[in-house]
């Protein structure tokens, strides 16, 4: 199976760490109330979007989504789904900067749905 490209959102305010040292594991959460031992990514922008911001965004912050290529090293896990649609990718590694690219940003609606 071919999964590319891989997207990922974050707090805009993460952005700088994310720049010096990629994505990391265990760091501080923001949709889980543990430090994970994987990265969750999506298939498409908005899917990942529906995943984080969309569910656990503060209305009216500013998320990063970041687009990212697996690598064969890659620990990587698809989360159990119904229907024909990948709604999550785990990995179970970090992932350097050198493979993540900055795809845009986008602010939680203040009103309405988040998405």
């Amino acid at each position: 199976m071919i999964l590319h490209p891989l997207f990922h959102w974050s707090p805009t305010e993460r952005r700088p760490r994310i720049q010096r040292r990629g994505l990391v594991l265990r760091s501080r959460p923001v949709t889980h109330t543990f430090r994970a031992d994987y990265l969750c990514f999506s298939t498409s922008p908005s899917q990942a979007w529906a995943l984080s911001a969309g569910v656990f965004g503060e209305r009216g912050q500013e998320w990063d989504c970041w687009q990212m290529s697996l690598d064969r090293l890659d620990e990587v896990e698809v989360r159990e789904f119904f229907g024909n649609r990948i709604e999550e990718i785990r990995v179970r590694n970090a992932v350097p900067k050198s493979r993540l690219w900055l795809v845009g940003s986008r602010t939680v609606p203040i009103r309405g749905r988040r998405w």
